[in-house]
């Protein structure tokens, strides 16, 4: 099964990157971060349930799964051909909020 990142994943998982690189001034951690998030994130091919449906863990009408990565919660849809990262978020933040807005 292929695997589709929605530019808005994209864009997160950059400004993620990016504020470890500049903020922090840490350039390795960066690419580590991005490198571990693209490499969890292959796992789904071979098992795309293995993420907790996130109406199991929300009182929420979605069809997103969900897996934690690091502080990061990449959010999926699982479709017939091909599973979509909807976005990759902070778990420290107000992620609910930011997905569904």
């Amino acid at each position: 099964m292929n695997v589709r990142y929605r530019p808005a994943a994209i864009a997160d998982i950059e400004k993620a990157a990016d504020y470890i690189e500049n903020e922090l001034n840490n350039p390795a951690a960066a690419k580590k971060l991005k490198t571990v998030i693209v490499q969890n994130i292959a796992l789904l091919k071979e098992n795309p349930e293995m993420g907790m449906r996130l109406s199991e863990k929300f009182d929420i009408e979605s069809d997103y799964r969900f897996i934690i990565i690091k502080k990061q919660i990449a959010f999926y849809e699982i479709y017939t051909d091909y599973i979509e990262i909807v976005r990759i978020l902070d778990g420290r933040t107000d992620y609910l909020t930011r997905l569904f807005s």
